[in-house]
């Protein structure tokens, strides 16, 4: 299927019209997003006006028919994730030329690019009251996609569009990780239901502090502490790759207050940052190459996790439980 990177007026207002949310005055495409299309929305009810969000779903949410559940439950346990707006006939999706179109209230705020320590740590806590909240409903969803068996896959797809040198990086480091991941007493670690792309432009911040928590279309099955390393390679690393450490125990002692973190789990922290960081630069090389072979596709740049991976087969970030309650 072609992307929809823009609606005309008449489709919008007969997707408007499915959904309980007043007249269509006025309409903009949003500039976020990489694998769907998203258009902010202002209507009017009863003289008053009113923001929303239009997702089009470009390409099915990993999570699948988990996608709804896990939405509503987050809501009910009052994080601020995206509220779907049933449309008239209760469903949550409305129907546009075989895709799925979502509509949600639009939060207020907007993204940060340097975060402080206080906005890492409500990062923290919204991981880990994500994590409390979708264990006690007992939500089942499909394992994290991005195994080991997709890193050599998308490595092959890309191999001839990489020099020796990356593609070497790129073997190299999976098969580091094979060996890590393969460890038996890894399995015990916990898991459960991850975010899987938490990074700073799925999060919104107003005055008052975290606003909103966007995008739950990777959404998992998987180690609980992997979600907590993807936030850090993102919201907790200086320009060369390193993770700065005042950050990354801010982002860690937060969560470990409303979840506690296991003694094993701090172990293994530096092979899910190294885990995550190849997965990630991995996923924008395959992006980038669908850039070269023509696709109108927004990208974002490889390089930036490479220099993650290679800080993280350098560098182990050294943890220890007595770091996350300092005395």
């Amino acid at each position: 299927m072609t992307a929809v990177r823009q609606l005309d007026l008449l489709q919008l207002e007969s997707l408007v019209g499915e959904f309980p949310i007043g007249e269509l005055i006025r309409h903009w495409p949003a500039t976020q997003g990489i694998e769907n299309s998203n258009f902010f929305l202002r209507t009017a009810q009863g003289g008053i006006e009113s923001h929303f969000v239009l997702t089009v779903l470009e390409q099915p949410s990993n999570a699948g028919d988990a996608f709804v559940p896990l939405l509503d439950t987050c809501e009910q346990a009052g994080l601020p994730v995206p509220r779907l707006i049933r449309t008239r006939g209760g469903a949550p999706y409305a129907d546009l030329h075989g895709r799925r179109v979502m509509v949600c209230p639009r939060f207020s705020g907007g993204h940060v690019y340097n975060p402080t320590q206080k906005q890492v740590a409500a990062v923290g806590r919204f991981l880990a009251r994500l994590h409390r909240a979708t264990a006690a409903a007992g939500l089942t969803l499909p394992a994290y996609p991005r195994d080991l068996t997709w890193l050599e896959q998308q490595a092959e797809a890309c191999r001839l569009q990489l020099g020796f040198a990356d593609y070497r990086l790129l073997t190299d480091t999976r098969h580091a990780l094979t060996s890590a991941l393969d460890r038996h007493d890894l399995a015990a670690l916990p898991q459960g239901c991850l975010h899987a792309d938490l990074f700073r432009d799925n999060v919104l911040f107003n005055e008052w502090g975290l606003s909103g928590v966007l995008d739950f279309h990777h959404a998992a099955h998987g180690y609980l502490i992997y979600d907590l390393a993807v936030a850090a390679n993102d919201w907790c690393t200086a320009s060369d790759g390193a993770l700065d450490p005042e950050r990354t125990l801010a982002l860690l002692r937060a969560y470990h207050r409303i979840r506690p973190i296991t003694r094993q789990e701090l172990w293994f922290f530096p092979v899910f940052a190294l885990y995550g960081a190849l997965a990630f630069w991995t996923s924008r090389l395959v992006v980038a190459l669908r850039r070269r072979r023509g696709l109108a596709v927004r990208i974002n740049d490889p390089a930036e996790f490479q220099r993650i991976v290679l800080h993280h087969r350098a560098h182990c970030f050294y943890l220890d439980e007595r770091m996350l309650d300092p005395r």
